[in-house]
This record gives C-alpha cells, structure tokens and sequence, in this order.
C-alpha cells in the first residue's frame, strides 16, 4: 500500500456538545462528508433509539452515522433546539459548510439573541465573502464573556480593518490587560492590521514589543515576524529570527523556504492580503493556544481557519495534529496528504503519515515509506530514527539497531540532543542482550545530557539487574527520582534496586508508591509481588502475583509468574551474581 492511499474517518471520540457555543462554525467547502452518501445501519423507527444511536455513535468515534441519527430525531422534533446545535456542530467537524449553514438558519429562527452557534456560522459565511460589515452585525450579538474575551476582539478588529477602519480595529487591540499572553496574542494581531494598512513602522514597533513579550517565538510568529523583516528590505534581521527558532529546532525543514529566499534575494507576500485572511490568522492563533487543553476545539478552529483561507498550510498541519490528538488518525492521514504537495511542509506531513500508518497497524507500510523517504534524503536523519521508533515498539530490535546505528553515522558531531537517539540504540541492544554496545550508549547519552532520568534510570537498573556498579546504580536511580518523584517507573527502579541490596523495608516502601503511581503495569505489580514475600507478607505477594498475570505481562514473564504463584519465591531470592 501506498502512503498516499486515501482514507476513511474513524470519527471523533469527545462529546462534541460541550463545546462552548462560540467554537461552533464552518469548514472547508470541500468536505468529504459533502460528496459522500453514508450509509447507516438500521436507521430506527423511534425519536428516542435514533437519538441514543447518534450518541451512541459520537462516543464510538463515528460522527457521520451520529449525523444521520440525529437528523432521523430531529424529523419528530423539527424544533429541538439542541438537536440542532448538535448536528450544526457535527456537520462543522466533518466539514460540510453548506449543511451547516442551513441548520445554522433554523436555529437562528429559533433561538433568536440566544443563538451564538448560528450567529457564528452565517458570520463566517458572510466573511468568506468579504461582507464585513454584515459579518460585524452577528459578533455584534455574541457576548464577550468566557472563551469569547479572546476570539471576539480579534474578529471585531479584523472586521474592522476589512472595512479600512484600521485606527479603531488597533484601539480594541490596544486594550490594556495583565494577561500577558493575551497581550502578546492582540500584539501580534495589532502589527499584522498596521502591515495590511501599509504602516510598516508601527507593525516593526507591534512585532518588537510582542517578541519581548514571547522569549521563545513559535514557528507562526517566526515566520510573521521574519517574513515582515524580508519585504522590508532587512534580511539580517529575518535570518536572526530564523536562527533562533532553528537553534531550539534544529531538525525543522518548515523555515527550508525562507533561508532559500535570503540567499536568493526573493521577498515572500504579504502575511495576510486581506481581512478575511487576518480573520483566518486570528482562528488559528486561538485553536494553536488551546492546543494541549483540548484538541477537539482546535479541530473547530483550524477548520474555520482553512475554511475563510485555502492553501493556509500550517493551519492545515494544526487540524492534522488536533485530528491525531482526537485519535482520528485516518481522517488526520487525509490532511497530511494534502499538506504534502506544500514544500514547506511536505517532509513533516510524510514523516507523520509513516506514524500514523503504523498506529493503523500497517506497520510494514510505515517502514517502507520511511525508508524510501531515508534514501530520498541522505543528510537527515528523522526518517531513519522514526523507523527505528517503530521498530522497537513492535520488538524487532536487530532492525530498530540498525535504522539508528545508520541515523548516528549521519551525524558529523554528537550534541546533546542527539541524547536520545543514544539512549534508544541503548535500549535495542540491552534487548538484544549486547551489554557492552548498550552501555557504551547509554554512558554517551549521560555524557552529552548528564543527569537525564530516563538514561539514569535504564542504565541504574540495567546495572543493578547484573549485579554491577551497585552504589553508582542506586544513587543515580536516586537522582532520577528527584527529577521525577511522581514517575511510577523510576520509583519501581528505586524499589527494586533497594529490595537487590536487601533493605526491604524501604524497598516495600517504594514499591507500593510505585503501584499506586501505576497500577495498571504488570512488572511494578510482580515486584511488590516479590518484595511482599521477601518480608513475610506471603498472602499479598500471591494478590499482587495475580494480579500482575491480569495485566497481560510479557510473554516470557508468565511462567516465571506462575513458577512463583506455584512454589513462592525461594530464601534469598535477590542475591544474585554475587550481590
């Protein structure tokens, strides 16, 4: 199979009608749902059974049989108002604008002041259009409060410059606040209004101040800022900003175009040709903020985002990315497809295809994409290092060795954040069982990033479980729990190399904190297990012995569970090789 294969969606796995009412809109006109008939199974005759379906089916990650079901209710109940916000938010999800926009209209009729979902959908509609004003006469009627302190100002302020209003879009921008996020927020959105109006040096003042505001810029303000700098005739000052985005982010090829452009002289467009685009700008800026707490929402946003601007790339890499946080990998596939043909982007979208193929379970697909795209490109290294990441996680570790053996020969000079590559080559060997390769890894690893936990636990451990280096072990296990003193894994490192020491008592101690850390893992559980019965506590060893079997151990650790659940643990059981 081919990586560029396309892909059904799975659906969404949130209850999409928690939403706040403000992240309902529309999306790209081009949606699948809107070309696709679905088909869905036994449609029921009753209000009630299609209702339960349609929640039944968002909970089971399937949006489009929710769609159907919930339209089938709403045939009995025409006027049932949150049917309609549920399937406007759906519809919005999936991408079917057009739909959206007519349920949009019923509820609006509806719901009247209250109707916040409607007022944003037509809104938008009427921005897709560049009718600003009348798209100002909806956000008028949405309140500022909640989620919308942030979005409502921005869309006002765009709306506002679309209509060359621009000293009283950068007045509602200039507001003061002691939220220093939400000022570096309208700080960005304020110089991107001064460059649409042509006041290039109070957009450079907006930019200046909004940097300080933000030690570390992303990659959107990156590119903002530095393209800016480009059309003004100051590349020295892009490239710096480049620099220093590449300097935390040395693998990223998404500034290739922009280093290309400085050697060649070319000068990049304007960051936004029109309002409609800044409104976009400001619909990704909010749904990249909300990233981590909710992926759902940022799906909403980056929608919206795509849908008031095609071709906005990196708003469509963030719905790619909130659709994977929504374990919609096949619809997020579909995405990172499109994503591809842009040069800027392609490398990473293909990168997380590969990913994404192997979470879907065609593994050997992954593999073959990744290696082709490693002899496309011979000087990088992030193809050969994820097909070693995959690899491992399905245990070939000769194969996983060897992708990162190959990655390391790329690397003219090790740095420290090359640590973890060493650190996963470590980790192929010790299960290959050749020590001497894996600790001349891990020590390296140390080397570069001294003090790292997770190589101070592996190594500590791995020590300890051969009977070597015992005090250095224990105290770098120590080290690594201070660093992570909630990290089930590491505190069972730390009971278990006490319990090899014999002082059980602390051992017991960690260990139990261990299994309340983690209590789903089935060798923390077999440990307690064992620590349990060295001081006596036999019944709770054999309860913990059970339980770690429940918890779908490794292979080759059932018997060796079952052996001790058989015969117990027998005297001294922690004293070996010469320990």
């Amino acid at each position: 199979m081919n990586i560029y294969k396309m892909m059904m969606a799975p659906g969404l796995k949130k209850a999409l009608w928690l939403l706040p009412v403000l992240l309902i809109g529309v999306t790209t006109v081009d949606s699948a749902i809107a070309k696709e008939k679905v088909s869905v199974p036994s449609l029921g005759e009753t209000k009630f059974g299609n209702y339960l379906a349609g929640r039944h089916a968002q909970f089971d990650s399937n949006p489009r049989f929710a769609i159907e079901y919930y339209k089938s209710t709403l045939k009995t109940s025409p006027d049932n108002k949150a049917l309609l916000r549920r399937i406007t938010t759906l519809l919005v999800s999936e991408g079917s604008v057009a739909e959206a926009q007519q349920y949009a209209k019923r509820l609006l009729k509806l719901s009247g002041e209250e109707s916040n979902v409607s007022r944003l959908v037509l809104a938008l509609a009427d921005i897709k259009k560049q009718k600003y004003a009348k798209a100002m006469a909806q956000i008028e009627k949405l309140p500022e409060g909640g989620m919308n302190a942030f979005s409502v100002p921005m869309l006002k302020a765009w709306l506002l410059a679309g209509q060359k209003k621009y000293d009283d879009a950068l007045k509602i921008l200039d507001q003061k606040t002691k939220n220093k996020g939400l000022e570096a927020l309208f700080g960005i959105h304020g110089a991107l209004i001064s460059e649409l109006a042509g006041r290039d040096e109070d957009a450079k003042a907006r930019y200046i101040k909004t940097a300080a505001l933000r030690k570390n810029a992303n990659l959107r303000i990156s590119i903002l800022f530095g393209n800016f700098y480009e059309r003004i005739g100051q590349p020295e000052k892009a490239k710096e900003i480049y620099d220093r985005y590449k300097k935390r982010r040395p693998a990223t090829t998404m500034l290739d175009s922009a280093y290309r452009r400085l050697t060649t002289g070319d000068k990049p467009g304007p960051n936004n040709k029109t309002a409609r685009d800044g409104v976009a700008e400001a619909l990704f800026s909010l749904g990249f903020a909300i990233q981590n707490q909710n992926p759902f929402q940022t799906v909403i946003f980056s929608r919206l985002a795509v849908y008031l601007r095609p071709g906005f790339t990196i708003a469509s890499l963030l719905l790619a990315e909130s659709l994977d946080g929504n374990d919609r990998l096949e619809d997020a596939n579909k995405v990172y497809l499109k994503i591809s043909t842009d040069p800027a982007f392609a490398w990473t979208a293909r990168l997380r295809i590969a990913s994404n193929l192997d979470r879907l379970g065609d593994t050997d697909d992954a593999i073959r994409e990744l290696k082709a795209m490693s002899l496309e490109n011979q000087t990088r290294t992030d193809a050969l290092i994820r097909m070693g990441n995959i690899q491992q996680r399905h245990k070939r570790y000769r194969d996983s060795s060897k992708s990162y053996d190959e990655a390391k020969a790329r690397i003219p000079e090790l740095k420290p954040q090359h640590w973890r590559l060493l650190y996963s080559t470590g980790i192929s060997y010790e299960r290959l069982k050749e020590w001497p390769k894996a600790e001349k890894n891990f020590l390296k690893a140390l080397e570069l990033q001294p003090g790292q936990p997770n190589v101070l636990n592996y190594l500590g451990y791995s020590w300890v479980e051969q009977g070597l280096h015992l005090d250095r072990a224990q105290a770098m296990i120590r080290t690594a729990v201070k660093k992570r003193p909630r990290d089930g894994y590491i505190i069972d490192s730390l009971g278990w190399v006490l319990y090899r020491l014999g002082k059980m008592k602390e051992a017991v101690k960690q260990m139990e904190r261990a299994v309340q850390l983690r209590p789903e893992d089935p060798t923390i559980n077999d440990h307690l297990g064992d620590v349990y019965w060295a001081v006596g506590r036999k019944n709770e060893a054999t309860f913990q012995w059970n339980r770690a079997l429940t918890l779908e151990p490794e292979k080759d650790q059932i018997p060796k569970i079952k052996l001790k659940l058989k015969e117990g643990l027998p005297k001294d059981a922690n004293k070996r090789k010469g320990i």
